[in-house]
């Protein structure tokens, strides 16, 4: 395997996810896609109300260094509708509990085992609005041994 594919998202799903406190990602959207899939948060955008509801400090410079990085890797299922318990449960999730200002996406990405890098790797994500994309596993080949993932 010569790249891995990214999927880009805002800041803070991927440190909740890490957390502990998201238990998945979510799509308007079906990937085929299922296997090993690169975690990066978008250099230009912030989930704001899920950052206010978190009462976390986007400016912290952990959060900020996260930005336009790949920040961790996981183990994609196979991507399947939500239910509706799933919806009510993630839009719980995504706004901690409180009024619902983000909505989950009808489609479920839930990534086991996943993995949070050790420092988040920079990477030029191509411009615009990508859904995903595709990263030379050289750029990320010291923390994938680190976390024990032969590719």
């Amino acid at each position: 395997m010569d790249t891995i594919p990214a999927f880009p998202n805002q800041f803070p799903y991927y440190e909740l996810l890490f957390q502990g406190r998201l238990s998945a990602k979510t799509r308007t959207w079906k990937w085929n896609h299922t296997g090993w899939t690169l975690f990066y948060t978008s250099k230009s955008r912030i989930a704001t109300p899920v950052v206010r509801a978190y009462r976390l400090n986007a400016d912290n410079d952990e959060f900020r260094d996260t930005l336009g990085c790949l920040v961790g890797i996981g183990w994609l299922l196979p991507v399947r509708p939500n239910t509706q318990k799933e919806i009510r449960r993630l839009n719980r999730e995504f706004n901690n509990g409180g009024p619902v200002y983000v909505y989950a996406g009808d489609y479920r990405y839930e990534f086991k085992p996943f993995y949070r890098f050790a420092k988040p790797i920079p990477f030029a994500a191509p411009r615009g609005a990508v859904t995903t994309f595709k990263v030379p596993v050289t750029v990320v080949a010291k923390e994938l041994k680190r976390v024990g993932i032969k590719i």
